[in-house]
């Protein structure tokens, strides 16, 4: 598969959602308060929302349907088992595959590394999404891959907005505090 086409963007972008899927549960799992676990479980829940969108995308182009408008997308019933997803083809060569591989250990030690590792990932996943957006000479896709990107800078706004005021603060945001992270 080429890596850089259309399904192939898809196909790396599968596997980032799984694995920050089972990052963000881990995360959630060793985090040191309550709010901390709720927000990585948040995450989690949407890097499954995007694997949707990936896997009903990359099966309209297997089936020459072509791409589809994300609100349909989101629309088509699509059983997925976010801890064992059942993904297309091949899984990318680790070289492809920046976010998460042997090249690239994430530390759960504390807080602060866990939300180390998320903005880290956030930025190779927007890179890899943007990737698409320039390449992509179909209006549906590009509005796909953008969606995308909007929503890695989100990810990546909230997480260093919440390690900023942990690292201030001590401690992580009470409940009228953290709407003011994510905008």
């Amino acid at each position: 598969m080429d890596w850089n086409s259309a399904k192939g963007i898809l196909r790396r972008g599968m596997s980032i959602e799984r694995d920050g899927y089972a990052f963000y549960m881990a995360a959630a799992e060793r985090a040191s308060e309550e709010h901390g676990e709720e927000m990585f479980r948040d995450l989690a829940y949407q890097e499954v929302d995007h694997l949707h969108l990936l896997l009903v995308e990359y099966g309209a182009l297997e089936s020459g349907e072509g791409w589809i408008p994300y609100e349909e997308a989101m629309e088509r019933d699509l059983e997925i088992d976010p801890e064992n997803p059942d993904l297309p083809g091949e899984e990318p060569p680790m070289e492809d595959m920046p976010v998460f591989s042997p090249k690239r250990e994430c530390s759960l030690e504390g807080d602060i590394e866990a939300l180390d590792c998320g903005l880290e990932t956030e930025v190779l996943a927007r890179e890899i999404y943007a990737q698409g957006v320039e390449q992509a000479d179909d209006e549906t896709a590009k509005e796909a891959y953008e969606f995308l990107v909007k929503q890695e800078e989100q990810h990546y706004e909230l997480l260093q907005n919440t390690r900023d005021y942990l690292v201030n603060h001590q401690t992580w945001w009470d409940s009228t505090e953290r709407p003011f992270f994510i905008g």
